[in-house]
């Protein structure tokens, strides 16, 4: 799906222009325009990046195929970004990354993705781009985008913190979930952690050389929004640090108490076994078929062989005790 929001030298915003006119909308200068392609077929990406803008093959390649890594080229006259936003995946400590292919142009902007993303649905109105967006450039409009993304991603990291420490204080309770299920939920954060600090890393050094390198479609007085992004951009970045080593500190946790658990039962089973192997010494001996055995005859020899039984199971149960070993 294609969709059109363009904005005429004299200030009126068109939203859907016809196709018949955007070639003229995209030459001209004084006018700004923005293109959203939302999971394209392969003739509406030929029709607006072959066609229409003649971007380098390079550029159209990685648009049109994930490369899961913010990136940002320069091709002189436009430049090509890649970046990403975060939202909820469908297991609760799940977080999945979106990606979002942009052409920044000197009069254009390009944004292509698959999934429906809400903070270009939020941009997409007319009143929006009669003050600001695209009334103060397509380097201004990437700005708000990649501004709104960051605040979008305040949210679902803190509620992710809370979720690992959650986690971290269900392994000590009583009535706790169970193994498999702690577990899962442990690998997931993890797995979401990693996934986060892979993609803000690259995507804040990406902020960086908006706001310090000479591109020509960033005017000098832009740089500063994006330097603005980065700062965010550092301390979320710094905050999925630390959530990918708690999320890691919690699985050993978590792991030394199954080992812990494992071990008591081991030396619960271990003196079990311990008692009754006197017990079985004695009983094994008494068992044999040997004709003279004085205690066989004898009216109280069974009751003698509890009173042994009870004597040695219970000495061992006390000597062990004073060893501090149960």
């Amino acid at each position: 799906m294609i969709r059109t929001l363009y904005r005429h030298r004299s200030g009126t915003v068109v939203v859907d222009l016809p196709q018949d006119q955007l070639t003229s909308a995209a030459k001209d200068a004084q006018a700004r325009l923005w293109i959203d392609l939302c999971n394209p077929t392969e003739e509406e990406s030929n029709q607006i990046f072959r066609q229409l803008f003649h971007f380098h093959p390079l550029a159209i390649e990685d648009a049109v195929r994930d490369s899961h890594v913010p990136k940002l080229d320069d091709y002189g006259s436009y430049l090509y970004l890649v970046l990403h936003t975060v939202g909820q995946g469908e297991e609760r400590l799940d977080i999945h990354t979106y990606e979002l292919d942009v052409f920044l142009g000197p009069n254009y902007l390009i944004t292509m993705h698959e999934e429906p993303q809400t903070t270009l649905d939020n941009l997409w109105h007319d009143d929006f781009h009669q003050q600001d967006g695209l009334s103060r450039g397509p380097a201004h409009l990437l700005y708000k985008i990649l501004d709104r993304q960051t605040d979008h991603y305040i949210p679902v990291l803190d509620r992710f913190e809370e979720q690992i420490e959650e986690l971290g204080d269900a392994l000590f309770r009583p009535q706790r979930l169970a193994d498999s299920v702690l577990l899962n939920d442990l690998l997931t954060a993890k797995s979401s952690a990693l996934r986060l600090h892979r993609i803000l890393m690259p995507q804040r050094e990406l902020l960086y050389r908006l706001s310090h390198n000479d591109y020509a479609t960033v005017p000098q007085e832009e740089r500063i929004y994006f330097q603005d992004v980065h700062d965010h951009l550092v301390r979320l970045t710094d905050l999925t640090a630390s959530m990918r080593d708690l999320a890691g500190s919690t699985i050993e946790t978590h792991l030394a108490l199954v080992n812990n658990k494992m071990n008591e039962i081991m030396k619960l089973l271990t003196l079990i076994s311990t008692i009754f192997i006197p017990l079985g010494f004695v009983a094994s001996v008494y068992g044999m078929n040997f004709q003279f055995m004085p205690e066989v005859g004898w009216r109280y020899g069974y009751l003698l062989i509890w009173v042994l039984f009870l004597s040695i199971g219970g000495g061992m149960v006390y000597f062990f005790r004073r060893r501090g070993w149960f």
